[in-house]
Formats: structure tokens, C-alpha cells, sequence
């Protein structure tokens, strides 16, 4: 077990963190577990681990998770709808195409394109057509990242061509539409995002910056 050094901890680390936030409930963590189990990015890698982040941040470990990836790896959940000039809500879409399968069943659609199922997406996401595949979310998408076969752009295409099966069993669906998922799962109401994204921002003021391996998020 690695040692700690009470006089390398910053005591006042969590107090910063909660004057940022306006709001110091993450401090109500009591390291259960809950947003660990529900973590997309975690289902890719057991290295990350929001449990750990958290439990580290009301310790004091600045250093530690300022060079964490998963910090920077969860804080940059949903930049996909920023990044894109389209604005297209990927979150959405998957949320969307998902409630179609529970709805209509797979068996429902046939091979190939199926208007239908196009139909059915855009009522619940208007914008999702104006996508021309430019690829920016896909640039920016932590899941991408760790496995490439996770990709934004693809899963979009499909959709837009009506590929209703292929939509249906893209796994990257399942992974985009667990975002934040942590934060409903937490017993304790700690707004997990909130915290990852006040870190990412202390840390860029206290000079540090994105993880060697992790540039390809450059602002």
C-alpha cells in the first residue's frame, strides 16, 4: 500500500473545489461505489475510476488528480455538442434510438434502410439530419479514445441512412447514453459532472495541463 505523506495532502484543496461549485455536497461522498459501478468510461478501462477521483479530491491529493486521465477523460463528456457545427445532440440520439428498441423490438425492422426508422429518430431529435459527418465528435469522444470501434460519426451515419439494425446494435449507443448516468445512480446527490469539470478548471488556473497521452483534447 503506497504511503501517505499527511504533509504532502492540501488541506484546503476540497474548500476551493466547493467555492467554485457554490455547492459543497460532494463532500457527503462516502465512497459507495454507485458512480464506479455506472461509469461508461470505466466499462472500457478498470484504470478509471470516478470513485478514486473523488475520494482522492476531499483528501487533498491535488497533484494526483490534477495527472489523472480520468479527470480529463470524464470532463469532456458531451463536448461532442459543442464541438459540433451542427450541434447535433449525440446524447440524444442515442437516448432516442434506444427507446425506439424498447418500443418497436428489433424484429420489428428489416435489413437495410428503413425510412421508418429514420422517421421515428427524427421526431425525437429534429436536428439529428443536418449532420454532413465532418467527424469533430468522434475528434473529441473520451470512448473513441479507448476504443476506436466506439464511434460517434459512425453510429450517426447509420441512423441517417435508416440502417436500423446496424443503428440498434451499435454498441456505442449504450456507452454515449450512460453519461452521467453516475450522478441518478449516486445515493448521496454528489454532482459528479459539476465536481469533474470545477477540477479540470482548477487545474488549468494552478498550471496544469492536459496528460501527455491525452493532447488529441486540446481546447
Amino acid at each position: 500500500m503506497a504511503e501517505l505523506l499527511l504533509n504532502e495532502l492540501d488541506t484546503r484543496f476540497k474548500y476551493r473545489i466547493a467555492e467554485r461549485m457554490g455547492d459543497d455536497s460532494f463532500l457527503n461522498c462516502f465512497a459507495c461505489g454507485s458512480c464506479t459501478a455506472s461509469c461508461p468510461v470505466r466499462r472500457l478501462d478498470e484504470k478509471y475510476n470516478p470513485r478514486r477521483l473523488i475520494r482522492m479530491a476531499i483528501l487533498g491529493l491535488k497533484d494526483e488528480v490534477y495527472k489523472s486521465e480520468f479527470l480529463w477523460l470524464c470532463s469532456y463528456h458531451s463536448t461532442c455538442l459543442y464541438r459540433c457545427p451542427q450541434k447535433v445532440n449525440i446524447g440524444a440520439v442515442c437516448d432516442a434510438v434506444t427507446r425506439i428498441r424498447q418500443q418497436f423490438g428489433e424484429s420489428h425492422w428489416s435489413d437495410g434502410v428503413n425510412v421508418e426508422f429514420r422517421r421515428e429518430v427524427v421526431k425525437l431529435v429534429p436536428g439529428v439530419s443536418v449532420c454532413f459527418v465532418c467527424g469533430s465528435c468522434t475528434a473529441v469522444c473520451p470512448e473513441s479514445y479507448l476504443d476506436p470501434n466506439k464511434d460517434p460519426r459512425k453510429f450517426i451515419r447509420k441512423v441517417n441512412l435508416g440502417l436500423a439494425k446496424a443503428a440498434l446494435n451499435d454498441e456505442f449507443k449504450d456507452i454515449c447514453a450512460t453519461h452521467f448516468r453516475c450522478e441518478t445512480r449516486c445515493p448521496q446527490g454528489v454532482k459528479i459532472s459539476r465536481v469533474m469539470q470545477v477540477l479540470r478548471e482548477l487545474a488549468i488556473e494552478d498550471g496544469y495541463t492536459l496528460p501527455e497521452s491525452l493532447r488529441f483534447l486540446r481546447d
